[in-house]
């Protein structure tokens, strides 16, 4: 079966870990080790665009000072907002562009402006091997 041609929405990770732009920093951290994932949607306000924080956001803090400022730090003081999106009907193969040009491993997918997912690097390999 050839990936290219599928949607994001047959390859996203649905139902995705969200967290608040108020949560302590340290707490998007312990949540994506809890679950073992790279990266937490930040929802936004109705009608406007989510944001990411991904596990590169949190090492990035932590190049800057002490562990402590994940106590300090809110999550919106180091997520991607908006993020980089994609469309549910978006193919594959374009998603993998876009990601790769804009540097990024994950995508929230979108219906509209309602997040249903996100698409990574991680779910086109499962779909490539599987």
């Amino acid at each position: 079966m050839s990936i290219e041609n599928l949607t994001a929405e047959r390859l996203m990770t649905a139902n995705p870990v969200t967290i608040a732009a108020a949560a302590p920093l340290r707490a998007a951290a312990r949540l994506m080790l809890e679950r073992s994932i790279h990266c937490l949607l930040v929802p936004g306000e109705p009608g406007r665009l989510p944001g990411i924080i991904a596990s590169k956001d949190v090492v990035l803090v932590l190049c800057d000072g002490e562990p402590e400022l994940l106590d300090q730090l809110k999550v919106a003081d180091a997520m991607t907002t908006p993020a980089i999106c994609v469309q549910h009907d978006f193919r594959v193969r374009d998603c993998i562009r876009l990601m790769r040009m804009s540097g990024v491993r994950s995508v929230p997918v979108l219906k509209g402006l309602e997040p249903v997912g996100i698409l990574s690097f991680t779910d086109v390999l499962r779909a490539a091997t599987g």
